[in-house]
Order: C-alpha cells, then structure tokens, then sequence
C-alpha cells in the first residue's frame, strides 16, 4: 500500500484475530516499528509508514476488542 505495489493478497487480520493480544503487544510493536523506520530511513515516505502503522495497530487492537467483548466471531476477518 505505501509503494502502491498492490501484491499482497493476504488478509493481515485473519492472521492476528485469534492472537491472545493485548494493547502492551500493540504498545511494543508500534514503538519497535517506529524505531526501525526511524534508524533505517527517513523522509514523507517513513512518516507515512509510521502513521498507517499506528492506524493499522489501532484498527486491529479494536476489531480484536470487539470480537472478544461479543464473544462472537462476526466476519470481521
């Protein structure tokens, strides 16, 4: 999505819904993400990683959230 490659055909959500996931796990992943970038790379590009990172973290976090307060399996995969 960040280089506009469009050849993932995967669904990166079906692969965490079941993950006994916390907010700490997302906490730690998205400053580990940020750092690499950081140490790696710089510029548009590497802010626009970091900032879908965190939307990414925050969208699977709630759907992991909602699926586990309605102890439902709606086809949010």
């Amino acid at each position: 999505v960040l280089f506009k490659a469009h050849d993932y055909r995967g669904n990166a959500f079906s692969k965490h819904a079941s993950l006994p996931l916390e907010s700490k796990h997302f906490q730690r992943w998205l400053q580990l993400f940020s750092e690499t970038i950081d140490d790696n790379f710089q510029g548009d590009k590497a802010e626009e990683a970091k900032q879908r990172a965190n939307k990414m973290g925050a969208l699977f976090e709630s759907k992991i959230k909602y699926l586990r307060d309605n102890d439902s399996h709606i086809n949010l995969l």
